[in-house]
């Protein structure tokens, strides 16, 4: 699926990054010209200059604003939260705002972790944040920041347990491990939906194109542990090894993740027509395609 003309010119931040490496050749392909999409990173684009993000969207005019550029690294953000913040909180206000007075849709990506993953049933869009974290903190309010500075034209997308090529993931790390012989652990206390890229960036499309506004969750169907995804992961690839089974408890990080953030998708379908693939399937075709 691509983006009708209507939508462009489009500007996308964070452009280099996972969800971007995606996006971006989709945007492209059905870009009416050249200079109707702009694909930008941090080197060029900082979305934590004001001045500069205010002088893009008018010498640009977006239709469209992806807002992709965040601070990732969970736990990195607990001993850096002023630098978390900068770039989660601050970055994506300055970027809604702009976008609005562009009269541009800004979309903003969100995340499972503004949940603390203690609720029995799935997570719907109007369930009440209770962010455990700092990175989760940082989220949770973004979201209320985008609402506020865009409250006409924004998308605050959640989705959950990113993958895909363009970055090193849980699965590449599975797979590496796998194949050098090396011992696997995976844990089976924390729950959630694995989400490709690809498919992730499909859906983005779809919203924007089905005129989507407002909170959607976009993640993979269903339900999985890491030692779930783990396991399809090396059957995909062929490889004859199961990981140990552990929880979170052995293997303390600075960030505390939910145990079971598993996000509702029946408002997009409801609104939007989409539809996301069952996980297995995705994380099957993620690791056929890692060989082409």
């Amino acid at each position: 699926m691509g983006l009708s003309e209507r939508h462009y010119p489009v500007l996308v931040t964070g452009a280099a990054g996972l969800l971007g490496h995606a996006l971006g050749p989709r945007l492209a392909r059905a870009a009416p010209s050249p200079d109707a999409l702009h694909l930008t990173d941090l080197a060029q684009l900082d979305v934590t200059d004001a001045p500069a993000v205010a002088d893009a969207m008018r010498t640009i005019r977006p239709h469209t604003v992806f807002h992709l550029a965040a601070w990732t690294d969970v736990d990195g953000a607990e001993s850096r939260p002023a630098d978390a913040r900068r770039l989660n909180v601050e970055a994506a206000e300055t970027v809604a705002r702009a976008a609005a007075g562009a009269g541009a849709l800004v979309v903003h990506m969100s995340t499972d972790f503004i949940f603390d993953g203690t609720k029995p049933g799935v997570y719907v869009e109007d369930d009440p944040p209770s962010p455990q974290g700092v990175y989760a903190r940082t989220k949770a309010e973004a979201e209320t920041r985008v609402r506020a500075a865009a409250p006409e034209h924004h998308l605050v997308v959640r989705t959950a347990w990113l993958y895909g090529a363009g970055s090193a993931g849980f699965i590449d790390a599975i797979l590496a491990r796998a194949r050098a012989g090396e011992p696997l652990r995976a844990v089976t206390d924390q729950v959630g939906c694995p989400t490709w890229s690809e498919d992730l960036a499909e859906a983005l499309l779809a919203m924007v194109e089905a005129g989507a506004r407002g909170t959607l969750h976009a993640c993979g169907a269903g339900e999985a542990s890491r030692w779930d995804m783990a396991v399809e992961a090396l059957r995909a690839a062929g490889l004859d090894a199961t990981p140990e089974r552990i929880t979170t408890s052995s293997m303390p990080r600075p960030a505390r993740r939910p145990a079971r953030a598993v996000l509702s998708t029946a408002r997009l379908a409801a609104t939007v027509g989409f539809r996301f693939p069952p996980w297995q399937e995705s994380v099957r075709r993620y690791v056929e395609s890692m060989g082409e």
